[in-house]
């Protein structure tokens, strides 16, 4: 392939990536609102409310600003609490063993323990709670993804048919290769807004990439003299 073939390759790509943009936009303008449900509402994490205390509090001991933090987080976000003390019970002979191989636990006084790892368990409970909201959103966001792409035709396949071989564009162009590149497309739109834009300055940096080295051949050809 020439550097003309290629940047007619990128062209394609181009555009490709500028209509899953523009199209996962829309998606998150659609799922916006949804986002305000809760369970699907990020939340603020232990370690900002734990760095926010430390602003407002910096007198306070180290164990007062972890206090402090660990009811202001389990207020905000209805954290249940009996759950959250069970947790906490259930490390707690795992942290003391351990504290005792490493020589540490008379260091140590109870309520230091607990606080930690009352912080540990929150740490982990808002890891797992986020995972959970980010997958949610990106089943819901591919569903409406790929609702828009059907209502709009939207057709991967058919966009980029000029980079398939002839026998692959007649064998696509049948109902189910209809359906299957709106499904694609949809599926695609999860990815986010701001990837298909990264995707797309790739593209841009390849293409004048391209212009540059079609200019150095030019040059190169032209005779001397």
């Amino acid at each position: 392939m020439d550097l003309n073939g290629f940047t007619a390759v990128l062209g394609v790509l181009g555009a490709y990536f500028v209509i899953l943009m523009v199209l996962s936009m829309s998606v998150e303008a659609l799922l916006e609102p949804i986002t305000q449900f809760r369970g699907l509402r990020k939340q603020i994490s232990p370690d900002d409310v734990l760095a926010s205390v430390e602003e407002w509090l910096p007198e306070g001991s180290d164990e007062m600003r972890k206090v402090v933090a660990i009811e202001t987080f389990t207020s905000q976000t209805r954290t249940n609490l009996e759950a959250l003390n069970q947790s906490v019970t259930e490390l707690r002979n795992s942290a003391v063993k351990a504290l005792t191989e490493m020589g540490m636990e008379a260091q140590i006084n109870t309520v230091q323990k607990d606080i930690a790892l009352k912080l540990v368990t929150l740490r982990q409970m808002y890891l797992q709670n986020e995972k959970r909201r980010i997958t949610t959103l990106r089943v819901i966001s591919a569903v409406i993804g790929v609702v828009l792409a059907f209502l709009l035709r939207i057709n991967s396949f058919e966009i980029l048919g000029a980079l398939f071989p002839a026998d692959a564009v007649v064998s696509l162009d049948t109902t189910i290769g209809h359906i299957g590149g709106m499904l694609i497309t949809g599926l695609a739109t999860s990815a986010g807004s701001s990837f298909w834009h990264d995707m797309l300055g790739r593209v841009r940096n390849l293409k004048n990439l391209s212009g540059q080295a079609q200019t150095l051949l030019d040059n190169v050809s032209k005779p001397v003299g």
